[in-house]
């Protein structure tokens, strides 16, 4: 069978809080991603889930009561049993923005992909909250997309090419006071013009080293 998956995923550890309805049973969990994408997510769990049921999701989801956000509707499209006895869930958002599933984002068999389709195609248009610090200025905005290595963010703040920058994304408030707030140092190494908004390019330092030669 072929594999049906859309979009652009990419691999990122973010806090969602999945609610399975009935039937056969309500379940509430708090998972971890394995990756997410413009049209859905993908989490391990235990708990049994059934192709097209529904589901509700809160991404990024956070402990703190007035900071939990909303809740998106999901189907579920693909659950994979693993040998441990987990499973790998994969859900698809009812969203007007979710693309139909189709086959045409993959690379063409035999076409060459050039730098910049292999940097777009690692990337997923999503919109989370970011902070930006440089020196003591703080800069609190919204990624327009993200990857494993760096995120696009919205600014208009004045950065310059190389500037060393950390960032938190998702940025959550709530970590500033239970301490929990881990930063990842970055760079900047481009700027972007999107319909009249202003972004900035900045890719983490500490995976760019990280990444084999």
């Amino acid at each position: 069978m072929k594999d049906l998956r859309f979009r652009q995923r990419v691999h990122m550890d973010l806090p969602v809080r999945i609610r399975r309805v009935p039937p056969p049973r309500e379940c509430v969990e708090i998972k971890t991603t394995l990756d997410v994408s413009r049209n859905g997510l993908l989490f391990r769990t235990r708990e049994s889930y059934e192709m097209n049921g529904t589901v509700w999701v809160t991404m990024p989801y956070s402990t703190r009561a007035e900071d939990k956000g909303p809740e998106f509707p999901a189907t579920v499209v693909r659950v994979i049993k693993m040998p441990s006895g987990d499973s790998e869930v994969g859900v698809q958002f009812h969203s007007a923005h979710a693309d139909k599933w189709n086959h045409s984002v993959y690379t063409v068999p035999g076409k060459p992909v050039t730098s910049t389709e292999k940097r777009e195609k690692n990337r997923v248009r999503m919109t989370l909250p970011v902070r930006v610090r440089s020196g003591m200025i703080l800069d609190e905005s919204v990624t327009l997309d993200v990857s494993r290595t760096g995120v696009l963010f919205a600014s208009s703040q004045a950065y310059s090419i190389a500037q060393k920058v950390f960032v938190v994304v998702p940025y959550q408030p709530v970590g500033l006071i239970s301490g929990t707030l881990v930063e990842e140092p970055a760079e900047v190494v481009r700027f972007v013009e999107r319909a009249g908004v202003r972004g900035v390019a900045v890719q983490f330092t500490a995976r760019a080293e990280a990444r084999p030669h």
